[in-house]
């Protein structure tokens, strides 16, 4: 059987979510202060002002650095501080009449997770400016963000679950395998027995495979940010990934505009990225088919990237699209379930999104959104 690899011993990783929480939140504030809208970082409930963008201080007049004791409450803002004493801070809160300084106007609350002292977002709309300008994109991109660390969250308790486990299997089977392997090559052993000996060690070997990729799943990983051009990194992914690609009449149609398409993220990782989806692209087209890849600046996020990798397959169906990315779900017969896990957690250490569209017979695209400069920082 040649010779064998020993297990590795204890390894106990950090939990996955550190530098994802960090570029979530680096993103939270990009977000504030790109905002044309006035927004602020308040600490809760408190009231203090942590953080606010140029439209806040300008309408409210603030001075540069911000004062240590300013409140919301310092800015006229008594139904503010009482909103802020009896919010319990689970879920966001809208503020109809607000007046700031004499200011009217209306204001949403949305927590910040992971914050301590906590902390929210006051995103406040004045009447006197109109319809808001920015309500609907901060909105949805700010939301998508909170659920973002929302997941990052549950994600380090399982990373962490993870590692204590795969520590805890690993030092049994190493004993295992070297139970075997001693037993193997015993001159002693019936030579029949052979072929199961064989067996259960490549057994072991598998088992120590699927420990590997939850470790490596469990453990953060720093990215290497540069200017890449997306073309040459898909083209190096497509080419990671040829014999894959040898199936029967399958092809792979590549459209980037415009070319060159820069963009500031780490080329190994998303590299990895493009090639697990292309795989399994591939395995959803048992007899053939095209795998479409484009490359375009996305149409709803101002300087955002779009990649958008398409099959021609069955098809993934509505009940379980909400389920396709997490960690140990799949619906292959073989298969660890976390070849998309880790899509995702490599795009949402970029500060980005995925996420997917298709109907049941009508093929699967799975779309990645990816901000501009890497991390958002």
């Amino acid at each position: 059987m040649g010779e064998r690899k020993s297990i590795a011993g204890p390894d106990v990783n950090p939990a996955v979510s550190e530098e994802a929480l960090y570029t979530a939140h680096a993103g939270l504030h990009v977000l504030c202060h790109e905002c044309r809208d006035p927004v602020a970082v308040i600490s809760t409930p408190q009231g203090g002002l942590l953080e606010v963008n140029g439209s806040f201080r300008r309408l409210f007049r603030i001075p540069e650095p911000l004062p240590i004791s300013l409140t919301i409450e310092r800015l006229g803002g008594s139904g503010m501080a009482r909103i802020l004493r009896t919010w319990d801070g689970a879920g966001p809160r809208v503020i109809r009449k607000l007046t700031l300084s004499g200011v009217a106007g209306r204001a949403r609350l949305l927590p910040i997770p992971s914050t301590f002292p906590s902390q929210a977002f006051l995103h406040f709309m004045p009447h006197s400016l109109g319809p808001p300008a920015d309500e609907l994109a901060l909105g949805d991109l700010l939301d998508d963000r909170l659920r973002q660390i929302r997941n990052f969250e549950r994600l380090r308790a399982l990373g962490e679950t993870a590692a204590v486990i795969v520590h805890e299997i690993r030092i049994p089977l190493a004993s295992i395998q070297l139970g075997l392997s001693s037993t193997r090559n015993s001159p002693a052993l019936d030579p029949s027995l052979l072929p199961r000996i064989d067996i259960a060690l490549e057994q072991v070997g598998r088992l120590d495979r699927l420990l590997s990729r939850i470790r490596d799943f469990s453990h953060p990983h720093r990215l290497q940010v540069s200017t890449l051009d997306l073309r040459r990194t898909i083209s190096s992914a497509l080419a990671a990934v040829e014999a894959s690609l040898r199936g029967p009449r399958t092809s792979v149609t590549l459209d980037v505009r415009p070319d060159p398409l820069r963009l500031q993220a780490d080329p190994d990782r998303l590299g990895e990225a493009v090639q697990n989806l292309v795989v399994n692209a591939v395995e959803a087209m048992p007899d053939g088919g095209t795998i479409r890849i484009v490359a375009r600046p996305s149409a709803s996020r101002r300087s955002w990237i779009e990649l958008r990798i398409s099959d021609e397959g069955g098809g993934i169906p509505a009940s379980l699209r909400g389920r396709i990315f997490q960690p140990f779900f799949t619906t292959k017969r073989h298969g660890a379930g976390l070849g998309l896990a880790i899509v995702k957690k490599i795009v949402e250490l970029h500060g980005g999104f995925i996420s997917l569209t298709g109907a049941p017979g009508r093929g699967t695209t799975v779309i990645l959104e990816l901000p501009p400069g890497g991390l958002e920082a």
